[in-house]
């Protein structure tokens, strides 16, 4: 165990070299192809690719190719030409071709236009040398190759060396002796030739055709080294198991800076690489894996790599000014980690604090540690407390204090000074407290579950509550005495006249689980979270606060600016730290982050570094010029917006949207492109805006867009449409005009006419009236005959004693009474005939409404002796108003009633096809012919002419009314003997 202990504090893992991410490019994520001859970035900020088939575009989102050139062979090798003339060049397998890379985009051109990079001269085949890789041949079949220089051109051949002069074209043989094996180690720096002789450990240097050798570095001439150099960018790379530098020469000396230790170089077969110093992104090109990215950080990430224990880190304590300490021993630098004393991995990280001495206090299972610095930490005490749970430990304005819980109690400990052991102060707490700040000598700031309480150590109470119901997680003063509290999912607060105002979140609301805050030295507030490291000017965020105008914009920090995970850490205490030499330190998922702040660059486009040159429209690519021209019938159109931006697309805003009254800004996702929609016709501008600098200032861009109208959407044809309506208004009116003079003489012709006519519509009107009163005293008609018949049997029922004739007629009166209750239920109806309509929704049986009328009148027949028969078809349906044939049958059968003694009443039916037929025949005293003529005779009136009432009964004339309404008809004959037969015809 002892041997154990010995080996873990021995332990010192050391991280040398700048942190760098990688990117990996390759078909199955963008890129076209897996194999890369080339890599170069033109004066516009675009990469270019050459690869086998393909001349590919990078824009540090997107991968554009072109391969629509008409040429045989597609096979692209090595760039060259002049960047800052915007003349790239590079040849295909043949070198017949010519591709020219200028003005954003490649072109086929006659080789006419550029030097050619080799040929046949003199029986000899030339080859011009434009790069230096690890896997360049020399071809044995090559006679001589060559290398432009400013002043001239160094021919290297017949293991020598030819210098042509560009001005005078005069030859001059340099005197040494050079195989052609020595090629591999040549480079250049501007009009300088360097060869590194790993034989003779020396610099061959030729310049303007005279040579000599010059003293470097050790790195340059040993054997190990692999050197790249590419002329049209004018790097150098010297690689050195592993590790990569770049060359320049400063001073006519050859200098080295060290760039990033990169193992895997040496394994990697790499055709292309080139360093972008202004994005410090270093870019392999492999020719069987594709593009490799290798983003330089300045964030260092300290880790303690121990086996069997993972990186998660939450509290420490600064050390010795340029480290932190955590309580499991280890000590974090920017770039190294070593344990200085023994201790087994906690998992109660999130509370360290050093009392007056130098100890160390820590929390473990729920017991206060105190490590001593005068043995090393390697002697501890531990403190608990009975019956209660250690939740937290604070140091603040020179007070030590721990929160405590016990059941639902919450207590807050003060400590005489850093003598745990004595305690000076208990103050219960109505909630759990998970932070502490003392703001003055009186006051302390609680954070807790349910706000930040503000205690008074003089009065001894809480003096009020800032931020009633927000979850605190970390209390932090900024240097201008500023007091910000950060919340569980809840956002970050500014403490502001004793209140809580929410500080502006991010667009992703990232910070609505911000764990703490740091300062630096030019006012800039660093602010960790669960999703990136954000950075945002403190008093711009301040005047924001105060005078709310646009948007705050925070530029966030992720994996892709080295960070190895982007989930930081809080919940602790301390939870970040600014050390003596000026760096800031987070914790993290996977160890402490490091950096200084005025090392970590934020990066912006150029306000030109903007284009607006390529749309697709139908499915098809199209460039553009000024304008964006859209043809009617169109259905979607998508520009890309093209800007050369190597960081997170996100931290510059990029918004655009089309000027309509409605529009909103919309964010440009990382494939940098505005989808248009079907709008109506016209001219619109598209207006594009990124954010260019720190300050938040964006630039605007304008972008001109025509929509085309069809024909009938044009102002003409709107004018020519106005024009004929105009017209066709005025003919219409001067018609109308004509017609309605010509009318106006009729009318006064006819005026006289009308006059009579409204004379005898104002009588029909009264004889109308008449009617309806008479129509009313009908009704009262229909329901007198049960009414009285039921009265006199109750007049009977009172004489008799006979128990048989009571019960006699009390069935009678029940019967007649029910039949008559149901009539009165339809009674409402029944005073609507006129107004319902003819036809049902739903079919029924002739016989049961005819038996429903049947059972109304039984009893008061059976009282006269007589029956009544009801022998309807069961089968005849109908769909005509119920209600309008109740009625009729009503008042039909009642006349029946009222006029047969010792009879019979017989109901049958019959179907003819286009009528129903109802014969009502009864054996009473029947109807005089005059009454038969009459009745007959109001159906050939009908509506035309008005109803005179006789004296013979108002109920016939309204079921007369009631069958003219449904287009039927009804006859009167005299029954056989005697007695009275009415047809009735009802039209289906």
């Amino acid at each position: 165990m002892k041997l154990l202990y010995f080996i873990s504090f021995l332990f010192f893992l050391s991280v040398n070299g700048q942190n760098y991410t990688t990117q990996l490019y390759n078909t199955d994520n963008g890129l076209p192809q897996n194999s890369i001859k080339d890599i170069v970035k033109d004066k516009y900020g675009f990469i270019w690719l050459s690869m086998e088939g393909r001349i590919v575009r990078y824009d540090g989102s997107n991968f554009v190719q072109y391969n629509n050139f008409k040429l045989k062979n597609l096979s692209f090798g090595d760039f060259f030409g002049n960047i800052k003339k915007d003349s790239i060049a590079v040849f295909n397998a043949s070198e017949k071709d010519l591709i020219l890379v200028s003005q954003r985009k490649p072109m086929a051109v006659s080789s006419v236009q550029i030097t050619e990079p080799g040929g046949t001269a003199n029986q000899k085949v030339y080859k011009q040398l434009v790069k230096n890789n690890f896997t360049v041949r020399f071809i044995s079949y090559v006679d001589s190759y060559f290398i432009r220089m400013k002043s001239g051109s160094y021919y290297f051949e017949d293991n020598g060396i030819t210098y042509v002069d560009k001005k005078s074209k005069k030859s001059k043989k340099i005197n040494l002796n050079f195989p052609r094996s020595k090629l591999r180690r040549l480079f250049i720096h501007g009009d300088y030739v360097f060869v590194a002789d790993a034989e003779n450990k020396k610099i061959l240097q030729l310049y303007q055709g005279k040579y000599s050798y010059i003293s470097t570095p050790s790195m340059y001439t040993d054997a190990d080294t692999k050197i790249y150099w590419q002329q049209i960018t004018g790097q150098v790379f010297i690689i050195s198991h592993g590790k990569i530098y770049r060359s320049e020469f400063l001073d006519k000396k050859l200098k080295l800076t060290y760039l990033l230790d990169y193992k895997d170089i040496d394994k990697e077969i790499s055709g292309a690489m080139f360093y972008d110093e202004a994005m410090n992104k270093l870019y392999l090109g492999s020719s069987i894996n594709g593009l490799k990215i290798l983003s330089l950080s300045d964030f260092s990430v300290s880790r303690k790599k121990l086996p069997y224990q993972d990186e998660v880190c939450y509290a420490g304590i600064s050390y010795g000014g340029n480290s932190v300490l955590t309580q499991e021993g280890i000590r974090y630098y920017s770039n190294t980690s070593e344990r200085i004393f023994p201790a087994s991995q906690s998992y109660d990280k999130r509370y360290i604090l050093q009392d007056n001495t130098g100890n160390l206090i820590y929390r473990e299972n729920n017991t206060i540690h105190i490590r001593y610095k005068n043995t090393g930490f390697t002697k501890y005490d531990s403190i608990s407390f009975q019956n209660k749970e250690i939740d937290g430990l604070y140091k603040s304005g020179g007070l030590y204090m721990a929160s405590l819980v016990s059941g639902k109690e919450s207590y807050l400990y003060l400590f005489k000074q850093d003598r745990f052991k004595e305690i000076e102060r208990i103050i219960p707490c109505k909630d759990n407290i998970d932070a502490v700040l003392r703001y003055n000598k009186d006051l302390l700031y609680l954070g807790s579950s349910g706000g930040i309480y503000v205690y008074s150590l003089i009065g001894n109470k809480t003096e009020k509550l800032i931020g009633k119901g927000l979850p605190v997680k970390q209390i932090i003063r900024t240097k201008d005495g500023n007091i910000w509290f950060t919340t569980y999912n809840r956002g970050l607060y500014l403490i502001k006249d004793q209140k809580a105002v929410r500080v502006p979140s991010d667009k992703n609301d990232f910070l609505a689980n911000a764990h703490s805050l740091m300062e630096d030295r030019n006012s800039n507030l660093w602010i960790s979270s669960n999703n990136g490291l954000f950075k945002v000017n403190k008093n711009i965020l301040l005047q924001h606060m105060k005078t709310p105008k646009g948007d705050i914009t925070y530029y966030r920090y992720t994996k892709k600016q080295g960070l190895s995970n982007n989930e930081f850490n809080g919940s602790a205490n301390p939870s970040a730290h600014e050390l003596k030499d000026g760096q800031l330190v987070f914790p993290s998922m996977e160890g402490f982050v490091f950096f200084n702040p005025e090392n970590i660059k934020t990066y912006y486009p150029g306000s030109e570094d903007f284009y607006l040159e390529r749309a697709r429209v139908k499915g098809k690519m199209i460039q553009l010029k000024n304008s964006l021209f859209l043809e009617c019938g169109y259905k979607n159109a998508e520009v890309y917006i093209d800007i050369p931006y190597y960081s997170d697309l996100e931290n510059v805003y990029l918004q655009a949207k089309l000027d309509t009254e409605d529009s909103s800004w919309v964010n440009i996702k990382n494939d940098k492109t505005f989808r248009i929609a079907t709008i109506e016709p016209g001219t619109y501008n598209l207006l594009v805006r990124f954010l260019s600098s720190e300050t938040g200032k964006f630039v605007y861009k304008t972008f001109p867009v025509e929509v085309e109208a069809y024909f009938y959407q044009t102002l003409f044809f709107k004018i020519l449409i106005t024009g004929s309506i105009i017209f066709i208004i005025l003919v219409i009116v001067q018609m109308r005009t004509n017609f309605l003079r010509l009318k106006n003489k009729v009318l006064k012709n006819t005026l006289d006419h009308k006059d009579k006519e409204l004379l005898e519509t104002n009588n029909k009107l009264k004889n109308e009236s008449d009617y309806q009163k008479k129509l009313v005293e009908s009704i009262s008609h229909d329901i007198t005959t049960p009414v009285k018949f039921i009265a006199l049997l109750s007049q009977e029922l009172n004489q008799s004693e006979d128990p048989k004739t009571q019960k006699k007629y009390f069935d009678s009166i029940y019967k007649t009474s029910e039949q008559l209750y149901k009539f009165t239920l339809s009674l409402k109806e029944y005073t609507e005939l006129y107004k319902q309509q003819n036809s049902a929704e739903e079919e029924y049986s002739i016989y049961d409404l005819i038996e429903t009328k049947r059972l109304l009148f039984e009893e008061i027949a059976a009282q006269k002796n007589t029956f009544i028969y009801n022998f309807c078809d069961h089968q005849l349906k109908i769909k005509l108003n119920k209600n309008v044939l109740l009625a009729v049958f009503h008042n039909i059968i009642d006349n029946a009633v009222k006029n047969t003694s010792n009879g019979e009443i017989t109901i049958t039916s019959a179907f003819t096809g286009s009528h129903v037929e109802i014969h009502i025949a009864d054996t009473g005293t029947g109807m005089s012919d005059e009454q038969m003529m009459y009745y007959s005779g109001l159906f050939k009136k009908k509506e035309n002419e008005h109803m005179i009432f006789k004296n013979y009964g108002l109920g016939l004339h309204m079921v007369v009314q009631l069958l003219i309404k449904m287009n039927s008809e009804m006859t009167f004959h005299q029954n056989t003997p005697h007695g009275t037969l009415i047809k009735i015809l009802i039209k289906i």
